[in-house]
């Protein structure tokens, strides 16, 4: 045995034994006669490791990759070390050549994720977990920055991936599987996996709030009221599950509720939480003096988006336009900042594509039985909500809120829009009825009343699937709707995102009225308009016509929205809070308040104003 041999042995020994001085000073005796030899320098540099001594086993790694450049082992290890010693830059020359090494993907993964290039990242995880499928550790990671760039179906997959892979139970895979799940809305999904979640983990806080969140995404709001109840009474002071349950009993219209929540909780300084949602209660009450002096105390910290919209209401109540507007582009500031993109083309270019694709409906249109459903839309914040909580007053009609139902069908069958095909069109009919019984339960012989706002872009569709169909358009004037938008605190989905900027939610205005203008000219869909303004002067004079157009027999009922807004129960919209309160007219021409802010934008939007022949 060579003398090399020699101390690579007894330095070996010492490492096993745990002597870890002894084993870096034979290695380095070792070294001084024979300063080139790779064995000597790993094992020097694996004891400096265990002495805490990063800098010096750096030095002896480096030197021995200058031995084996091609060894990708010895480059895993100088490569983590760099990490280690904050020499990403370093660290990341030598991992970029990762193809066929897992270790080596697997850490330029971590410090591209860490740079923020979230593209080189993904494709460096990719790598690992091709390499070793049962790293879940780079299959959470991949996860995590598919989701941040807007790659949400890769994001499950490989959430799922990690869920399955991982050696013991960890909530946070689920937790991030059901962000995912919601941000495509995909709420049978979430609620599943919440579920699935709360089992394994039935005291981890942030699981049974996000189990309480999905349960209202599918609109079980009693049951989530439950969930977050028992999570709120399991925490030691007023905190997120109070705070979450308080907001779900406002949102419900349960005040009641909501106050006694507050009384029970007592004096607790400084909680900001409590605070917070005493304002939220006051703002409710029309208190917004009180709402005020209440909210100035409290730190952005509690929500950035919730804080920036309480505030903003407050000012806009109290007459104050200049700084409504402010704290409402901080709420989308903050909004666009905490929602990940979901696709790199935004809804206005979508549309935009769609409507140069537009024409006439290929072929005969497919007979269908019975009456079709109707179909409620108008561009976000016109006065759909108002109309269909009308709507509902009559028994011979059922309608649906915003229920994914065009939606599913359209993604279970492509193409379904430009189709000749009877059976395939028959089929996706049948589909379509069968998931509004899952929604809602046995239509029992009334007719769907299907309410989607921005389904005023979906007329081939409505066409191709339902030939008899009768579409409500709600109008409003272009300047009170793009405002509104842009003060609702909306939960960004694509088409949603485009309300965070002023200008942005104008062009998406006008690219949703030339859609569907020109999807009025090309199809034979009947269509009927009612507009918010003569609502809200006139309601009998307003809607006595649209029964007529909906063959419907006038019922007084349909003038009482405060009757039929207590039968419906909980609104899934943005209003919410306004629909069951007797008619007001304060929002109409809310907009001239704010003429300042919105003069940037009247140029995309006095072309809709005259074309709807609104007053300019």
């Amino acid at each position: 045995m060579s003398p090399a041999q020699d101390h690579l042995r007894a330095a070996a020994t010492a490492l096993q034994r745990g002597q870890f001085p002894a084993a870096l000073a034979e290695a380095e005796t070792g070294l001084q006669d024979h300063p080139r030899d790779p064995a000597l320098l790993g094992l020097a540099a694996l004891a400096a490791l265990r002495l805490d001594q990063a800098a010096k086993a750096a030095d002896y790694l480096a030197r021995q990759l200058a031995e084996v450049p091609d060894d990708r082992a010895a480059r895993y290890n100088l490569a983590t070390t760099l990490a280690g010693l904050g020499q990403n830059d370093a660290a990341m020359a030598l991992a970029a050549d990762y193809v066929g090494h897992a270790k080596l993907a697997r850490l330029a993964g971590y410090l591209c994720q860490q740079q923020g290039e979230m593209m080189a990242a993904i494709a460096a995880y990719r790598e690992a977990v091709t390499l070793a499928p049962d790293d879940w550790e780079s299959w959470n990671n991949l996860g995590n920055c598919c989701a941040e760039v807007g790659e949400t179906q890769a994001a499950i997959e490989a959430f799922e991936n990690t869920i399955n892979r991982a050696p013991v139970d960890l909530p946070e895979p689920f937790l991030n599987l059901c962000q995912a799940l919601g941000t495509i809305e995909n709420r049978e999904a979430r609620l599943l996996t919440a579920e699935e979640a709360a089992r394994r983990f039935p005291l981890h806080p942030s699981v049974q709030i996000e189990h309480g969140l999905a349960l209202v995404g599918s609109a079980r709001n009693d049951a989530a009221i439950g969930v977050l109840y028992a999570a709120a009474m399991r925490e030691p002071n007023f905190g997120e599950a109070h705070v979450e349950l308080g907001l779900l009993y406002e949102h419900t219209n349960r005040l009641e509720a909501l106050a006694a929540l507050i009384a029970k909780a007592g004096p607790e300084p400084g909680n900001q939480g409590l605070e917070f949602l005493k304002a939220w209660n006051l703002r409710r009450q029309d208190r917004f003096a009180e709402a005020r002096a209440l909210v100035a105390g409290i730190s952005d910290v509690v929500s950035p988006i919730r804080v920036a919209q309480l505030r903003a209401e407050i000012a806009d109540r109290l007459g104050e336009p200049a700084e409504a507007f402010r704290q409402f582009t901080l709420m989308n500031q903050a909004s666009a900042a905490a929602s990940r993109p979901l696709s790199d083309q935004s809804y206005r270019a979508m549309i935009t594509a769609q409507t140069a694709a537009l024409s006439a409906p290929p072929g005969l249109p497919v007979p269908q039985a019975g009456l079709a459903p109707i179909f409620v839309v108008g561009f976000p914040r016109s006065g759909t909500t108002l109309l269909d909580t009308l709507l509902s007053a009559l028994p011979e009609l059922q309608v649906f809120e915003e229920m994914p139902l065009l939606a599913q069908v359209e993604a279970e069958f492509p193409g379904l829009a430009a189709s000749t095909d009877a059976a395939v069109i028959t089929a996706a009919r049948t589909r379509y009825y069968a998931l509004a019984e899952s929604f809602e339960g046995p239509a029992a012989g009334r007719r769907i009343v299907d309410k989607h706002p921005l389904h005023m872009t979906k007329l081939p569709l409505i066409d191709r699937l339902f030939p008899t169909a009768q579409v409500v358009l709600v109008e409003r004037h272009p300047c009170d709707v793009v405002l509104s938008c842009y003060m609702a605190n909306f939960l960004l989905n694509t088409a949603m995102r485009s309300f965070t900027e002023l200008e942005e939610a104008a062009r998406t205005y006008d690219t949703v009225f030339t859609n569907w203008s020109r999807a009025r000219v090309l199809l034979p869909t009947a269509s009927h308009t009612v507009r918010y303004e003569r609502m809200i002067e006139n309601l009998e004079g307003e809607l006595r016509p649209l029964l007529a157009f909906l063959g419907l027999e006038w019922r007084d009922e349909v003038l009482d929205n405060q009757a039929s807004a207590a039968r419906r129960g909980t609104v899934r919209t943005a209003s919410y809070a306004q629909i069951g309160q007797p008619l007001y007219q304060r929002a109409s021409g809310r907009w001239q308040r704010y003429r300042t802010q919105m003069e940037p934008v009247l140029p995309i939007l006095e072309p809709w104003i005259t074309q709807l022949e609104y007053e300019a």
